[in-house]
């Protein structure tokens, strides 16, 4: 069986990273999942999207039995102190939460000449439903230790959501946060701090859940800075 790819992804431009916490129970997500498609819109491949299934509005109840919740996505929800839904994270700048109006003017954070670049390459075996992410970072400018997530998200999934005067029986769900490869914190890199044209390279693998559409399936990987925790750079890549 050999591997569907071994291609690389390499970005040479600033990509931003926006954490969105929700809920399929949530009557206002509808309007933050609104404001994303406005955003992705303007911003395109540059806006990476995550979506935490999280908190009161995730659970489960009669008509809502979909589980979206990950033991990340809490794990996270509960370290920003998530408190109002939806709400959003860009680049983790300065760990503030963000309601959606406020997204908008965060996302102009693309616009930063970026100080890392992100090479993905990936292997996954669909007979068995394995996948091995390499991660290559290297400094564009001077950097400080930092941390590289590898994340996989899903789109696609239809299922009831919750809105301001319905429920929506066949509302899409997109960018739905799945796994981590390497944990809700990622892998250590440059612990010593980088120079420009400095890189190192981190391999993580794990398995892709039978239940999930591995043709709706993204690998998203970020970097970001071990001690004010901001994000530096973004990537994504598509499983197939």
């Amino acid at each position: 069986d050999e591997p569907f790819e071994n291609s690389e992804i390499e970005n040479s431009e600033n990509k931003i990273l926006l954490e969105e916490f929700t809920g399929h129970q949530c009557p206002n997500c509808p309007g933050g999942a609104e404001t994303i498609r406005l955003l992705k819109n303007l911003y395109g491949d540059r806006l990476i999207v995550i979506a935490y299934h999280a908190g009161f509005f995730a659970r489960t109840s009669p008509g809502f039995t979909t589980d979206y919740r990950t033991a990340v996505g809490t794990e996270l929800n509960t370290y920003f102190g998530i408190q109002a839904y939806p709400s959003g994270l860009v680049n983790r700048s300065n760990k503030e939460v963000l309601e959606r109006i406020k997204w908008p003017d965060a996302t102009e954070l693309v616009t930063i000449m970026p100080t890392l670049k992100l090479n993905i390459s990936h292997e996954y075996y669909s007979a068995n439903r394995t996948l091995s992410v390499t991660v290559k970072s290297t400094a564009i400018g001077t950097q400080n230790k930092l941390n590289v997530c590898v994340f996989i998200t899903e789109s696609g999934m239809i299922s009831p959501q919750l809105s301001s005067n319905e429920t929506i029986p066949d509302y899409e769900h997109k960018y739905v946060f799945r796994a981590s490869l390497n944990g809700t914190w990622g892998s250590p890199i440059f612990e010593e701090g980088a120079e420009t044209n400095q890189s190192q390279s981190i391999t993580v693998s794990g398995n892709i859940d039978e239940s999930w559409n591995e043709s709706n399936i993204d690998i998203i990987c970020f970097a970001y800075d071990s001690d004010t925790e901001e994000i530096i750079q973004a990537e994504i890549k598509s499983l197939l």
